[in-house]
């Protein structure tokens, strides 16, 4: 019988910038778009069922032509939870190809200089518990 090698998966390389906002996730992403020349969209909400409790999150979704690069942008909170507990200051996660900060690294200071956004800053992925959520 043949023998079978299983390989660790490849590591996840994102970038996450947290966004303190209280303003809606409409009103953001028409900043943001404005701001950082996107055409974030509504897509399927982030649904995370935790304790028996199923929370839903707004999320939006830009994809660059030709790149392929990806830009979403997530509701950290419901009117029932918090989708990752260990950032509760943050109202919304900004993930990012890591490849378009090193191409545009003015970025976060673009994200920041944005219409309703209070602060915003880089979370490091790997060190973000239960960050594996983000990237549905």
């Amino acid at each position: 019988m043949a023998k079978l090698k299983l390989e660790p998966p490849k590591p996840v390389e994102v970038s996450v910038i947290g966004i303190s906002c209280h303003e809606s996730a409409h009103r953001l992403c028409w900043s943001l778009n404005k701001a950082l020349n996107l055409e974030l969209a509504r897509r399927s909400d982030l649904v995370n069922e935790e304790d028996g409790v199923r929370s839903c999150y707004s999320a939006f979704e830009h994809v660059t032509e030709p790149e392929g690069f990806r830009w979403v942008l997530v509701n950290n909170h419901s009117g029932s939870g918090i989708l990752i507990r260990s950032q509760r200051s943050i109202d919304y996660f900004l993930v990012v190809d890591p490849e378009l900060l090193e191409i545009d690294p003015d970025i976060l200071e673009r994200v920041k200089a944005a219409d309703f956004v209070l602060t915003a800053y880089d979370l490091p992925f790997k060190q973000l518990r239960n960050g594996h959520i983000l990237l549905l």
